[in-house]
């Protein structure tokens, strides 16, 4: 289905799937590690599998960590209150209402151990984030799965597949694998079509790269609300992946309930310290924002124009079906491996027929649009 496509909507039955816990084996998703062995040199190995900045950290930020090499003995600052203050000022948030975790997943993982229990339901669109389902099986909650529209997360089938034992709605925004976005005026509808009880949590892991004029990351959203609360990365656009340090935006009574709950000194002393050298560069982020959208834009040209489908992304990365369904994503796979390229397979995702290639520079995008098309060649003869 591509975008403008629209599911029909009757019945819950019908816009929902119900997974309840250990119906599915959790497995981790194969983000870091290559689902296969890559062919040729390892030197020229290219990993667009993960989502990870082509560009790298700051060279601040990479200061800091080293400035900090010889503190190791010492514990971090379970408040990060020096980073906190950093993003409170650089956003123009109130910084009783901010809380940093190891990575954006361990503060929603947090939210999600403080909000529900077995047999409570956990609701995201069926495309979303592979963590929410993970998480709900680690907590004997029921993950719900709504329809989508265009592989988009679709507001109306969401709200209609809340029930009374609905804690937590998941949407991640952009998504991830579809690198699709929802609107902030739907964002803000779903908000206010939700019980007051419901812990709803936007995920703008991507939002740095989000250019859509009608996008929101969410942090509006927030307030005069007990219940929404917005995640945050540096792993992504700031290209700090390694050093794990994320963090969210909520309501000062749901910040001090996940204070209670997360562990203590979960943010280590070098991501603390490069996170708040990272938020000063800003010229760094300006320059490698531009260059993805960039990219972006030149490579979904480039692949359509090969005959491939590419969703519309606000993302650093491109969710690609090709032909033939899952035989044609496999071989297109495997072809690329072969010539070195680590993409991401999201048969997991139940998109079988895709593949999710993060973007790189120019240089190692063209390698990608070469290989794809000497794998399109090869299937037309």
């Amino acid at each position: 289905m591509l975008p403008g496509e629209r599911h029909k909507k009757t019945r819950q039955s019908d816009v929902t799937e119900t997974i309840p816990p250990r119906a599915y084996i959790h497995e981790a998703s194969a983000t870091v590690v290559p689902q296969g062995k890559p062919g040729g040199d390892p030197a020229n190995w290219l990993r667009l599998n993960a989502n990870e900045s082509s560009y790298g950290a700051s060279s601040e930020a990479r200061k800091a960590v080293a400035d900090m090499a010889n503190t190791l003995e010492r514990y971090p600052d379970p408040s990060s209150i020096a980073l906190r203050t950093a993003i409170a000022t650089h956003f123009g948030l109130p910084i009783d209402e901010l809380i940093c975790g190891n990575g954006s997943e361990a503060v929603v993982e947090t939210i999600a151990r403080c909000y529900a229990r077995p047999g409570d339901e956990i609701l995201f669109g069926r495309y979303s984030f592979i963590q929410y389902k993970i998480f709900a099986e680690r907590l004997g909650a029921t993950a719900v799965l709504a329809e989508e529209t265009g592989f988009r997360t679709d507001i109306d089938t969401l709200l209609a597949a809340v029930t009374e034992r609905t804690k937590i709605v998941f949407i991640a925004n952009p998504n991830n694998p579809t690198a699709t976005h929802v609107p902030a005026k739907e964002l803000r509808r779903l908000r206010d079509g939700l019980r007051k009880d419901i812990v709803l949590v936007i995920d703008s892991a991507y939002a740095e790269f989000a250019n859509a004029g009608d996008y929101s990351a969410g942090h509006e959203l927030v307030a005069g609300t007990q219940n929404v609360i917005v995640a945050r990365t540096f792993s992504k656009a700031y290209g700090l992946a390694a050093l794990r340090v994320g963090w969210a935006h909520g309501p000062a009574s749901l910040i001090r309930v996940l204070n209670r709950m997360k562990q203590i000194g979960n943010v280590n002393v070098l991501g603390q310290a490069a996170a708040i050298a990272a938020l000063g560069a800003v010229e760094h982020l300006a320059d490698v924002v531009a260059k993805t959208i960039t990219t972006r834009r030149r490579t979904t040209g480039a692949l359509t124009a090969l005959g491939l489908d590419v969703l519309p992304s606000q993302g650093n990365f491109l969710c690609v079906r090709f032909p033939h369904g899952v035989s044609g994503s496999r071989s297109a796979f495997d072809q690329l491996m072969a010539k070195g390229i680590m993409v991401r397979k999201i048969e997991d995702y139940g998109l079988p027929e895709f593949l999710r290639i993060s973007i790189g520079t120019d240089a190692e995008m063209d390698r990608v649009i070469a290989a794809l098309s000497d794998y399109v060649q090869s299937t037309a003869a």
